[in-house]
C-alpha cells in the first residue's frame, strides 16, 4: 500500500506539470481503467479544479494536491476529521464553528461528515484565490478574505502556493503574497456574547496572536484544535508550548494530541 500511495504521488507530481485538461484527461483514464469514481474535471479558470465521486465533489486550487482525492473525496474528509478529533467532539444543532486558516473549505465537509446538525461556519482564509473556493465549497458566514490576529489591521502576507499555506509572520521560504486584512476575532460582532463550539487553529506560526485577538470571545469557546507544528524560524521552532501555556491560563486543558502536532483543547467551564 505505501508503494502504490509512493507511486500515485511521484506520478501526480510529474504530470501535474501539464495543463489541467492533459492532466484531467490522463487521471480520468486511470480512474475509469481500475473503476474508480472519482473524476479530475477542468474548468475555465487553469488554478480551479473541480473533483467528483458519488457522494462528494469539491473544488480544488493545485493538481498537485488531487491525489488527496484518489481514493475518494471522502477518505479525505475522514482524514481530516480524525486528524483535527473532530469524531470526539458532540454537536449540537446550530452550533458555530470557527476555521481559522480554511484554505479551501475542506474542514467545513469533514465537520459534516460527524455532525449530522445545522451548524454555522465562518472560514476565515486571506488568499483571496483560496477563499474563493471557501465560498464555492462551504457556506460561510465570513464574506471576504481575511486574516485572524492580535489587531485589526493591514499586513503583509507570505504565501507558499504549493504547500497551500500562508503566515502573517515572515518568513524566507515563502513568497510575498501582498498586503492582507487582519482582524481580532473579538472585533466580529456576530459572534459577541455567542457560544462557540469549536476554533479550528491553523495559523503557520501565528496561533498565539490568533489566541490573544480572541479577547473575552475566549471564554465562549468549548473545544479549540490547534496545529501547532513547527512553522516559526524557518520551520525550526514550534509554538506548542506557548501556545499551551496561555490556553491553561485561560482555563482550558488539553484533551489528546497526534504526531501531526495537532492538540484538542476543552474549555473547563463546559
Amino acid at each position: 500500500m505505501k508503494y502504490i500511495k509512493k507511486l500515485i504521488i511521484y506520478t501526480n507530481k510529474y504530470v501535474s506539470r501539464n495543463r489541467t485538461i492533459n492532466y484531467s484527461r490522463f487521471w480520468n483514464f486511470i480512474f475509469i481503467v481500475t473503476n474508480n469514481p472519482v473524476r479530475i474535471n477542468p474548468t475555465e479558470n487553469e488554478n480551479k479544479i473541480f473533483i467528483t465521486d458519488n457522494e462528494h465533489s469539491i473544488y480544488i486550487s493545485q493538481k498537485i494536491r488531487a491525489w488527496f482525492y484518489f481514493k475518494s473525496i471522502n477518505n479525505r474528509f475522514e482524514s481530516l476529521s480524525r486528524m483535527y478529533f473532530f469524531d470526539q467532539i458532540i454537536f449540537d444543532d446550530d452550533d458555530i464553528i470557527v476555521d481559522c486558516g480554511a484554505n479551501i473549505g475542506e474542514i467545513y465537509h469533514s465537520i459534516k461528515l460527524v455532525n449530522s446538525n445545522n451548524f454555522y461556519y465562518y472560514g476565515f482564509e486571506p488568499v483571496p484565490s483560496e477563499f474563493e473556493l471557501v465560498q464555492l465549497n462551504t457556506i460561510n458566514q465570513i464574506s471576504k478574505p481575511l486574516a485572524l490576529f492580535d489587531k485589526n489591521e493591514q499586513r503583509r502576507l507570505y504565501v507558499h502556493k504549493a504547500g497551500a499555506d500562508s503566515t502573517l509572520l515572515q518568513d524566507d521560504r515563502y513568497e510575498d503574497g501582498g498586503m492582507t486584512e487582519c482582524i481580532r476575532l473579538d472585533s466580529l460582532n456576530q459572534l459577541n456574547g455567542k457560544k462557540i463550539k469549536l476554533l479550528k487553529l491553523e495559523a503557520e506560526g501565528a496561533e498565539l496572536e490568533v489566541l490573544i485577538g480572541c479577547g473575552e470571545i475566549l471564554r465562549n469557546i468549548e473545544y479549540i484544535s490547534a496545529d501547532i507544528g513547527f512553522e516559526l524560524d524557518q520551520g525550526k521552532k514550534s509554538n506548542q508550548e506557548e501556545v499551551t501555556a496561555y490556553l491553561e491560563e485561560n482555563n482550558f486543558y488539553k484533551v489528546t494530541s497526534n504526531s501531526r502536532y495537532v492538540n484538542l483543547f476543552k474549555n473547563k467551564n463546559f
